[in-house]
């Protein structure tokens, strides 16, 4: 009965210390993961905080749906801070191009207009550094243009990451270089749908360039 009570007793005490080792083990790597995912935090808050400030390049887009040749346009553009991109004086044009010839009018006041800001609220992905990605949520443009000597309200909307995962920025710190993948949505003339661009092949507007 004492033999057995001891063997008992030695096994309780080995289970006691597999126990403890186990704990130990976990608790290093909960610490060690921890201290990592810290390390990781702190240089992607470095990088996002670099990549704020101006940024000069083209926007490429497809001036024919037919066509798979690229045009560009000389574009500025300024990420200023974790949760906002402004799009700097942007071509009117670029949104009514591909608007059909019925349109004729309207496409002449929006490209009479000149150029706009284009808000665009943004989020960074915490998992991703070098290069930085950023989700995009563009504010509508508005404009009140003159459409055949009447005053018309003009509205045009873009997809955001959440509607079309293609619509997304991205930043190498390293090589101060950014992009920004923007998708017109569609148009609206006083609040009545004018052109939905339901395919997105050919409807991009890709920002491209550097500090």
């Amino acid at each position: 009965m004492k033999k057995n009570f001891k063997l008992f007793s030695m096994l309780l005490g080995c289970l006691a210390v597999l126990s403890l080792s186990s704990c130990l083990s976990d608790s290093n790597d909960n610490y060690d993961a921890e201290k990592e995912w810290e390390e990781w935090m702190k240089a992607f808050r470095a990088e996002v905080a670099a990549s704020h400030g101006s940024y000069a390049g083209y926007v490429y887009y497809r001036p024919d749906a037919k066509s798979e040749a690229l045009d560009s346009v000389a574009v500025e553009w300024d990420i200023v801070n974790d949760s906002l991109l402004v799009l700097r004086r942007v071509p009117t044009r670029l949104f009514v191009e591909k608007l059909p010839e019925k349109h004729a009018s309207l496409k002449e006041a929006v490209s009479e207009v000149g150029t706009v800001n284009v808000q665009v609220k943004i989020a960074f992905n915490a998992y991703y550094k070098s290069p930085l990605v950023f989700y995009i949520y563009p504010d509508p443009v508005k404009m009140d243009v003159n459409v055949d000597g009447e005053k018309k309200d003009v509205v045009v909307n873009f997809y955001d990451t959440e509607t079309n995962t293609q619509s997304f920025g991205q930043c190498m710190v390293s090589t101060s270089q950014s992009l920004v993948r923007l998708y017109p949505k569609g148009i609206t003339l006083d609040g009545i749908g004018v052109k939905s661009f339901d395919t997105i092949d050919y409807a991009y507007l890709y920002w491209l360039g550097k500090k």
